[in-house]
């Protein structure tokens, strides 16, 4: 079994304003990242379970387009 690169710590959903924050560590190098973003009215649709796998996918897709911004170590020279 592969082990998760990622654990989900936290989730904190403000169903008034449909505000989420999800919090995230990585366990080996033990970085915690926060994401935060709005829901839309069409996300409340279907079951608790429902809204749990999107507010995932989201974070996933927001945490994968984040580690694809950034750039590698050996991409930058501090030689001139």
């Amino acid at each position: 079994m592969r082990p998760e690169l990622w654990s989900f710590r936290l989730t904190r959903i403000d169903l008034e304003e449909l505000d989420v924050t999800v919090e995230l560590w990585h366990a080996t190098s033990l970085v915690t990242v926060t994401v935060a973003f709005r829901l839309d009215q069409s996300a409340l649709k279907g079951t608790a379970e429902d809204l749990r796998t999107r507010i995932e996918q989201i974070t996933g897709t927001i945490l994968t387009g984040l580690a694809a911004s950034l750039a590698k170590p050996n991409e930058f020279s501090l030689a001139g």
